[in-house]
């Protein structure tokens, strides 16, 4: 398994018992009912991209608009973008995550 899937294991375990026990202590709120206000919240904030750049072809036009050249562009993010993965790969994240919950 990679170090990122295990810090995933760990922050979903965590999120898994801290949903029960809010819900074990929040009198009328059941667990299903959490997790719809928990999804509906993420929804409310990623759903707030402008709608004139909610796809890859906008956003390449807008860029294009702008005068900068898509290609190379998107080539840039990407490559940033990798070398961004391959950091996050190689992070014992799951040391940092105890770490900064303890």
């Amino acid at each position: 398994m990679s170090k990122l899937h295990d810090f995933a294991q760990a922050v979903g375990a965590d999120i898994k018992e801290i949903k029960a026990s809010i819900a074990s202590k929040v009198t009328g709120v059941s667990e299903e009912r959490l997790t719809q206000a928990i999804t509906q919240a993420k929804a409310d904030i990623i759903g707030n991209a402008p709608e004139e750049l909610d796809t890859l072809k906008e956003i390449a036009d807008k860029i294009s608009a702008a005068g900068g050249n898509t290609d190379s562009g998107i080539i840039s993010k990407m490559t940033e973008l990798g070398t961004r993965i391959d950091t996050i790969e190689q992070e014992d994240l799951v040391s940092v995550y105890n770490t900064a919950k303890a």
